[in-house]
């Protein structure tokens, strides 16, 4: 295997018969340089390849300019559109976003925890997993002031700064609906009630029922990992029950859309027999059939807004007014799974 370049500033200054410091300059696109000198530096760095050391320009500056970011999946349509918010906001202020998923897993949000904390990173954005009870493990952060943002998921009593979504207006309007709809009997899939998105989207749930008159049964709440494989066995378990509920809210719309294709498969029809509302507004809800009815919360807009106040920290301007905990509205979008022509 062959050893890693080590080319330097020294190099790229010795081979354009600069100094160390204009080429150094040069490379951090510094006013001070002019257009000819810049692109010449920077023509000659891309020709030998020149690697700039991050860490190393960090530890002399006292700033790293990466903000690390923890989310339990990339690959949940949420978090998705959260980090592309993410990354276009971080890169309007000149930072750059490095990503690591915990796999839904305590014990890897940790691990994370540490690496962007001895990677030296200027801030952190988190959101924690369905499993994380406490906020102890992100201690380095908050012993050594370095800013940590929780958006969407929240760690319970965390004090410090977050950005959220109104998870009991949400779990609300979704249970209103189904009301409205005439639905009477209304079975609940939740994610587990460690989880502060759960436990308001749930409390939502109750409210609207008893704003109702409609008694709350225990017996109608599933409680799981909201995965696509978890949903179905609760739909199996819910749609050979008696009575049948006549409506479902689920606490994602990813288990929303597993069950519905399983009311298919027992020949229960959506929504006339169960009429059905999930949460997010994930791509898959526009496109099963019934589409789905379900809760915005604005994945984007979210992010940009996480991102915006972990850099307003960073910088501690005492100018500008940091909102501690954010919260964003939600609103319902009807659609053919909860509603009769």
């Amino acid at each position: 295997m062959k050893e890693r370049s080590k080319i330097t500033i020294y190099d790229i200054a010795q081979a354009l018969s600069l100094s160390a410091s204009t080429v150094s300059r040069a490379l951090q696109n510094n006013p001070l340089i002019n257009d000819e000198t810049r692109d010449k530096v920077q023509k000659m760095a891309a020709e030998m390849g020149y690697v700039p050391n991050w860490i190393a320009s960090s530890l002399r500056k006292k700033r790293s300019n990466i903000i690390g970011l923890i989310v339990p999946r990339t690959s949940m349509y949420f978090q998705s559109t959260a980090i592309s918010g993410i990354q276009h906001e971080a890169h309007k202020y000149g930072f750059s976003i490095v990503i690591g998923q915990s796999d839904e897993t305590v014990a890897m949000e940790k691990e994370l925890v540490h690496t962007f904390f001895s990677l030296r990173v200027d801030g952190l954005l988190a959101v924690a997993s369905m499993f994380t009870t406490n906020y102890e493990h992100f201690s380095p952060f908050i012993k050594n002031n370095i800013p940590l943002v929780f958006y969407d998921r929240v760690p319970i009593d965390f004090p410090g700064y977050s950005i959220t979504g109104d998870d009991f207006t949400g779990g609300y309007l979704a249970t209103e609906h189904l009301i409205k709809q005439g639905c009477k009997r209304i079975a609940h899939f939740s994610g587990v009630l460690t989880c502060n998105l759960y436990q308001q989207r749930l409390a939502g749930y109750k409210a609207a029922l008893a704003k109702y008159n409609i008694p709350y049964d225990e017996q109608l709440l599933y409680i799981h990992n909201l995965t696509t494989d978890a949903a179905a066995t609760a739909a199996q378990e819910l749609l050979t029950s008696k009575p049948l509920p006549d409506g479902l809210f689920a606490a994602n719309d990813t288990s929303a859309v597993s069950f519905i294709q399983e009311a298919r498969r027992h020949q229960i029809n959506i929504p006339e027999q169960i009429k059905v509302v999930g949460y997010s507004n994930d791509l898959s809800s526009r496109i099963i059939s019934p589409s789905l009815t379900t809760i915005e919360q604005s994945g984007y807009k979210m992010g940009q807004k996480a991102v915006e106040t972990v850099i307003q920290l960073i910088n501690q301007d005492e100018n500008v007014k940091v909102t501690k905990n954010f919260v964003f509205p939600v609103e319902l979008i009807p659609r053919q799974s909860s509603l009769l022509e």
